[in-house]
């Protein structure tokens, strides 16, 4: 498909994707829907081990959803539009592959829901727009409108910090500095603003030398046994055992362990 906001690379197995629909990549209908299809390319394409969202836009990662569209929506039109916006957020958290979210600014409402979708997240300590630096920040202040997270905010936030912290910052719609973010376990790293996105490229692209089946199926184990009993959980360990434990990199990695030399994983 063709995007009229995203530009995408592969390169080194990593999967890029830049969004930029100025002035601040507000989400609209269009954008989610090109947001859903480069998801979905990614996943398919053998290439890309692992998957890594930015933006071309200074100081931006994204700034909320487009607030004009909820305006001309009735309760059920904004029914589907939370669910549209779950199913394509869910698709980052399903994806047999390791997906990271450079917050290079501010990351608000649905832009948050977005990186909370994927498995990291490394953020700009601070940004410059129009030449003045600024501090940015993260959050979900959707109640200053009258509404409430609606991307998956309440579950994900919930399920990182506690429901009880995840209420507090959703009721006081609190703006997140970088410190805290880091300390809250928001984010897994703070980077100079300048250097963030070469940080993140290199990070990934280290991941996509390891055994990202094995690393998928950990992923898989994870999710899916999170919030389930103990014995639930275990199967699916062991479900998840029994498929990393046929991919040719489980191969690789326990001959070359025997063989004492360094593995050459192939992402298969």
């Amino acid at each position: 498909m063709g995007y009229d906001f995203l530009e995408l690379e592969v390169a080194d197995g990593v999967g890029t994707i830049w969004m930029n629909r100025p002035p601040a990549n507000s989400l609209n209908h269009e954008l989610v829907t090109e947001l859903a299809g480069a998801f979905a390319a990614f996943r398919d394409d053998d290439k890309v081990r692992v998957l890594v969202i930015a933006s071309r836009l200074p100081g931006f990662f994204v700034a909320g959803a487009d607030i004009k569209m909820f305006t001309e929506m009735n309760p059920d039109q904004a029914w589907d539009i939370a669910a549209r916006l779950q199913e394509v957020n869910q698709m980052l958290e399903d994806m047999p592959k390791i997906t990271i979210a450079a917050i290079a600014g501010y990351a608000l409402g649905g832009g948050l829901e977005l990186a909370l979708a994927c498995d990291f997240r490394f953020m700009a300590d601070s940004v410059t727009i129009k030449d003045k630096v600024k501090t940015p920040t993260v959050g979900l202040p959707e109640t200053t409108l009258g509404i409430l997270p609606g991307a998956g905010g309440t579950q994900r936030l919930s399920r990182l910090l506690g429901p009880k912290k995840a209420l507090y910052y959703i009721a006081t719609a609190t703006q997140i500095k970088p410190d805290e973010a880091l300390a809250l376990g928001l984010v897994e790293g703070l980077f100079p603003g300048d250097e963030l996105n070469d940080k993140v490229q290199t990070f990934a692209k280290d991941m996509a030398t390891k055994a990202t089946v094995g690393i998928a199926c950990a992923k898989k184990s994870i999710y899916q046994g999170f919030n389930r009993d103990m014995a639930d959980g275990l199967r699916i360990e062991c479900d998840a055992f029994k498929e990393a434990f046929s991919s040719a990199d489980a191969t690789e990695g326990l001959n070359a362990f025997v063989e004492k030399r360094a593995a050459k994983f192939v992402g298969k």
